[in-house]
């Protein structure tokens, strides 16, 4: 049974009428998703650096042009360290693909400081090379202001990163229409999508329907604002969506 917690709405006094909406992909890891409007977030990782090295390293800020461009790629630099640590050089050795992203990297990088017993002779001199990752994904979970709540979980109904999470850098989650609450529809809404070279999801069809044209409709609109990762391009999907009202204790709260 999938984790649910959502909106209040009118229901007996002793009961709290909650609606959520959560998909189901294709690979039978359970996606559970709250209406309400994805924000797209960065990681950044290090590669061939150990965070244990340094004294300070604080990660850069995703570029917001960036974001909008739906850039990613990872920055390969070399940088000349002084004997207290600090970074005096930073050189591009190899570009991201995005000039906002290369030199977001190289400013942040300006500003480590590498621990004095970590510190190498060929540092001083040809310096060493770092790799920076910059990656969009999507929510995990959210909580809308209204209280309705979901995120990715697994078929266990935890909510956590999976496979199918971490195919979109950008996931809008499906609006349960308050037309279709208050008539306690429910129902899967069975999509069929390829993911396009840009990472949009085309072809989108309908392959069974929940039965009410309210909730197909919901399903599809949210689903054309998703973006995938561009390694993703030709993929196809099968995503049942699954609309689903829950009674839940008064006492139980939004986490």
């Amino acid at each position: 049974m999938p984790m649910t917690t959502g909106l209040a709405a009118c229901a007996p006094q002793n009961l709290r009428l909650r609606a959520v909406a959560h998909l189901r992909p294709f690979n039978a890891v359970r996606i559970f998703l709250a209406v309400y409007i994805g924000i797209t977030l960065f990681a950044m990782t290090q590669a061939a650096l150990r965070a244990s090295d340094w004294h300070s390293a604080p990660k850069p800020e995703f570029p917001s042009d960036a974001l909008k461009r739906s850039s990613e790629g990872s920055v390969r630099l070399r940088i000349v360290l002084a004997k207290d640590g600090s970074v005096t050089q930073v050189t591009i050795s190899k570009t991201s693909g995005d000039q906002a992203l290369d030199e977001v990297a190289r400013r942040a990088v300006l500003k480590w400081k590498l621990k004095p017993d970590a510190l190498k002779p060929t540092d001083l001199t040809s310096g060493r090379e770092i790799v920076m990752d910059f990656k969009q994904e999507a929510l995990i979970a959210a909580v809308h202001a209204d209280g309705r709540v979901g995120g990715f979980v697994t078929k266990d109904g935890i909510i956590s990163a999976t496979k199918t999470s971490q195919i979109w850098m950008f996931a809008p989650f499906p609006t349960y229409p308050i037309q279709a609450r208050a008539r306690e529809e429910q129902g899967t809404v069975g999509l069929r999508l390829t993911i396009g070279k840009n990472g949009r999801p085309i072809d989108i069809q309908i392959i069974k329907s929940s039965g009410y044209a309210l909730l197909d409709q919901a399903a599809i609109q949210a689903v054309r604002l998703w973006r995938a990762h561009k390694e993703y391009a030709g993929v196809t999907l099968k995503l049942p969506i699954n609309f689903g009202l829950v009674h839940m204790p008064p006492n139980l709260r939004a986490f």
